[in-house]
């Protein structure tokens, strides 16, 4: 089983339309067994 860390960003205020609504979420590898299946080792 694959394990993971997520983390979400939020930009902008709500006065910035086009801002207000952009989110990055990104996936980091939370151990080392998931690391290497993710890098093909």
């Amino acid at each position: 089983m694959l394990s993971f860390i997520s983390t979400t960003t939020v930009f902008g205020t709500p006065r910035e339309v086009t801002l207000s609504e952009l989110a990055i979420e990104a996936f980091y590898p939370a151990d080392e067994a998931t690391r290497k299946i993710l890098n093909g080792v």
